[in-house]
C-alpha cells in the first residue's frame, strides 16, 4: 500500500507537467508555424510592392540581438510615393550596428510600398530587414497618419 502512494505522489505531478508542457509546446509550434506563414506572405508582397523613396523622421534602437552586432530600429518614415501625397508610416527594422547612421533622422532611404497595404514599408536597401519581431506582432500599429 506504501508503494502505491509513493508511486502516485511521484507519477502524479509528472503525468500533469507533462501535459502542461505538451500544450505549451503546441501551442508555440502553431504560433512559429504562423509566424513563418506570416514572413513567407510578406515576402511575396515585398516583391511585389513599388519602389519609392522616404525620409526618416525618427529612429529609436529598440534592442540588440545577435551579440550586439544587429540591433531592432523603430522607424517614423515620411514617404513619398510616386504621384502621390507624401505621409507618416511607422516600421520597425533590423539593421547591422555599423548602419544605424543610415537611418538617422534626415536621412533619405529607399524604401518599397505595401500594394495592398501602403502603411507597410519595406526597406530596400541592402542594409536593413524589416523586423521579424515586428512581423510576428503582425505589423501593427505603423498608422501613424498622413503628412498634411
Amino acid at each position: 500500500m506504501g508503494t502505491i502512494i509513493f508511486l502516485s505522489a511521484i507519477l502524479v505531478p509528472l503525468l500533469v507537467l507533462a501535459a502542461i508542457l505538451f500544450f505549451v509546446f503546441r501551442r508555440e509550434g502553431a504560433q512559429l508555424g504562423a509566424v513563418k506563414e506570416r514572413m513567407t506572405e510578406l515576402a511575396a508582397r515585398a516583391a511585389r510592392a513599388s519602389r519609392s523613396e522616404a525620409t526618416v523622421v525618427s529612429s529609436r534602437t529598440l534592442g540588440t540581438f545577435e551579440d550586439g552586432a544587429m540591433a531592432f530600429v523603430e522607424l517614423r518614415l515620411e514617404v513619398q510615393p510616386p504621384g502621390g501625397a507624401a505621409y507618416i508610416a511607422r516600421t520597425e527594422w533590423e539593421l547591422n550596428i555599423s548602419s544605424l547612421s543610415m537611418a538617422e533622422p534626415g536621412k533619405r532611404v529607399a524604401v518599397k510600398i505595401d500594394g495592398d497595404d501602403p502603411e507597410l514599408v519595406y526597406p530596400d536597401v541592402s542594409w536593413a530587414n524589416l523586423s521579424r519581431t515586428y512581423i510576428a506582432r503582425g505589423a501593427a500599429g505603423n498608422r501613424a497618419g498622413r503628412v498634411q
